[in-house]
């Protein structure tokens, strides 16, 4: 029974290993058109490479979760979402002030500022790095912005339009900006949309290293009676 079970369990254990090595795919697409303004909110979640996931569509009236394949929205099923308005009571609350002795606050004081430089020699410097390292966890796959911005002053769209067409000159493999002067209606509209790639395996890395760099830390002040710099 045992021969059955390990190579199950290490099949398994390598398939997670495999899921959490997928980048999850985080896109976002907006769109907003016509007069008054229709405006359409659409934000996606997509494990496995951006296989399967699930997407949530918003907009002025509706509010749906529906399933992401392939990274498309499919039109159904569709599950819709409904808000409710909660009413909260609003409650007095009165606040007791305590006196206390000079001294006794003289030593309060003092402990509350060696915790907090204990704490700050703990976190500080491998927090530091957790926070340098988290920009790699993410990567930009596409931006692209298409459509038109005015301004109730034709002097200033038109002045605008000059800056418009610097953008456009502008060219990279996954940002792509194409936005016009608009002289008729007032305001922006377009569509914007907006894919990135989120490192779950790596993201859990780092944390572990965050982890151990904390521990060696801890275990330097507490048995070795190391104090370890700030930064």
């Amino acid at each position: 029974m045992l021969d059955l079970l390990l190579p199950l369990l290490y099949s398994f254990s390598a398939l997670g290993l495999g899921v959490l090595c997928l980048p999850i795919a985080l896109s976002l697409h907006f769109q907003r058109e016509g007069l008054p303004a229709n405006w359409q909110l659409l934000v996606q979640l997509a494990f496995l490479g951006g296989a399967i996931g699930l997407g949530f569509r918003l907009n002025k009236q509706h509010r749906f979760l529906v399933p992401v394949f392939l990274g498309k929205a499919m039109p159904f099923p569709i599950l819709s979402l409904k808000s409710k308005v909660n009413k909260t009571k609003k409650e007095s609350k009165t606040s007791d002030q305590v006196t206390s002795p000079k001294s006794a606050n003289d030593r309060a004081d003092k402990s509350q500022k060696g915790g907090l430089i204990g704490m700050l020699r703990l976190l500080l410097k491998p927090g530091l790095k957790l926070l340098i390292s988290l920009p790699q966890t993410i990567g930009l796959k596409q931006l692209s912005i298409k459509g038109s911005v005015g301004f109730t002053n034709p002097a200033q769209t038109g002045t605008l339009s000059s800056y418009l067409q610097a953008i456009k000159y502008f060219k990279n493999n996954k940002i792509k900006i194409d936005v016009g002067p608009d002289f008729i209606r007032p305001g922006a509209f377009g569509q914007l949309e907006f894919v990135a790639h989120f490192h779950l395996g790596l993201l859990l890395l780092l944390f572990g290293r965050f982890g151990l760099h904390v521990a060696y830390r801890f275990v330097a002040v507490r048995l070795l009676r190391r104090q370890p710099g700030l930064i």
